[in-house]
């Protein structure tokens, strides 16, 4: 899958030189409905034929002007209860119907200033999945939410919101969000079948299969991801943790008011992670506190019960392989990199801090999935670990980068070098005794 079919919201996100107020209203070649708000000026081509037309893609919705109007309209009814906030708009948002645009191909974002005032525009094909409309509205309504209180600088929406949202909605609707094109005519009136889903349902469901079976991203990564550097399956794992992510911010005290002043602040600052700090400031003072939260939802969330942990000498191995991770490394200038496996005091002595930083972050994650399949014997020396490694991290950002030169007075780097290593040599220590404990009678006898 291409990253445009994957992230249409986000790639196509282009300056139209030609949206104007009345770009849609005025055209004479278009035909206009605008939604029972008055957000929503859905048009389309008036020489656009209006019989039904035929996609290969089962999975397609066939989009009317009258359809449209009506999907855009029950997305953003749901999203404005999701959040708390009344149905009240600043900016309209103009969606086209565009006939030169493949089917299935993802929508278009268009936005920009003009005389103080925020214009949005959204290019659709007629005919698109489902998830994808909801996806491109998403966005621009928190767009338009954010930019209400903007300068001259647009918000940029983090990808874990919008997606998390996306998924969040179409999860927890039961009602279709996208209504396609009437199928049949029974009486002069056009309707088409659907079959519903139960309304009794759960809507995590795939979410905790997905879970289960790969690593949940940590909250810092999924705000630093490359989404064009992502395989289909990291894409799956990570609209997972952003649903879940959603889904429990949704459940903290005041989480809507919080979520809405962190749209506010978005303009004003150049990274998300600030206005989101401040706007949930009474329940993460720091970064490291949503780190801790998230890690004790994972784990009670994706965790798996006593009996089908693995075994303590399983857990541990795998522990062994997650400490000793493999790096690439170069004894000399002339030879050419090769894989071995380090374990963490060589990463955190030799490796320079940038390099190492990406590493460990990328250890503490795996030792968290590790955790909801540890049995409790070997939990606190996991915990242990990872909470050394958060510390480090967390210390080392304060004490600075550099290292002080050979024969040189120690920095304070260097003290926390020499800390932590005397920590993790003790756990290793640990680990070994724990592993070297003959087995239980009852444990010996089943495995």
């Amino acid at each position: 899958m291409s990253i445009l079919a994957r992230l249409p919201w986000l790639a196509a996100l282009l300056f139209l030189p030609s949206l104007t107020a009345g770009d849609l209203r005025d055209h004479p070649t278009l035909r206009t409905v605008r939604s029972t708000s008055g957000q929503f000026l859905v048009g389309v081509p008036a020489d656009l034929s209006e019989a039904p037309s035929r996609s290969t893609n089962s999975a397609h919705v066939e989009l009317s002007p009258h359809t449209l109007v009506v999907s855009c309209e029950r997305i953003k009814q749901m999203l404005l209860r999701e959040l708390g906030l009344p149905d009240y708009w600043f900016h309209p948002i103009h969606v086209l119907v565009n006939p030169t645009m493949a089917s299935g191909e993802p929508p278009v974002i268009g936005v920009r200033l003009l005389s103080n005032s925020w214009q949005y525009r959204v290019d659709v094909p007629r005919w698109i999945e489902p998830q994808k409309l909801v996806r491109g509205i998403v966005q621009v309504l928190f767009l338009e939410l954010a930019n209400r209180t903007a300068g001259s600088r647009s918000a940029e929406i983090p990808l874990w919101l919008t997606e998390g949202f996306s998924q969040h909605l179409a999860a927890s609707s039961t009602a279709d969000l996208v209504v396609g094109h009437p199928s049949l005519t029974i009486n002069g009136v056009q309707v088409r079948w659907q079959n519903r889903p139960p309304t009794v349902r759960e809507p995590l469901r795939a979410v905790r299969e997905r879970l289960q079976e790969y690593a949940a991203f940590s909250f810092t990564r999924m705000g630093e991801i490359d989404p064009t550097q992502l395989s289909e399956e990291t894409w799956k794992t990570f609209q997972a943790s952003s649903h879940l992510l959603v889904n429990q911010l949704l459940t903290l005290p005041n989480a809507r008011a919080q979520l809405g002043a962190m749209l506010a602040q978005l303009p004003h600052h150049l990274n998300w992670q600030i206005a989101f700090l401040n706007a949930f400031h009474q329940q993460f003072p720091r970064m490291l506190d949503v780190e801790k939260w998230w890690s004790v939802v994972l784990v009670h969330f994706s965790g798996l019960d006593s009996a089908n942990a693995w075994s303590l000498e399983v857990a541990l191995h795998k522990l062994h392989q997650t400490i000793n991770p493999p790096v690439l490394i170069s004894l000399n200038p002339e030879e050419l990199p090769r894989r071995a496996n380090l374990s963490l005091q060589d990463i955190i002595d030799r490796f320079d801090y940038l390099r190492q930083r990406i590493l460990l972050q990328d250890v503490i994650r795996q030792l968290r999935f590790l955790r909801t399949l540890t049995p409790p014997s070997a939990v606190s020396l996991l915990d242990d670990y990872r909470r050394t490694l958060e510390d480090y991290l967390e210390r080392r950002d304060r004490a600075g980068t550099a290292r002080s030169l050979p024969g040189l007075p120690p920095l304070n780097s260097d003290r926390l070098v020499q800390e932590i290593i005397g920590k993790l040599d003790s756990l290793d220590q640990y680990r070994a005794e724990l592993a070297a404990r003959p087995a239980p009678a009852s444990t010996a006898a089943t495995q």
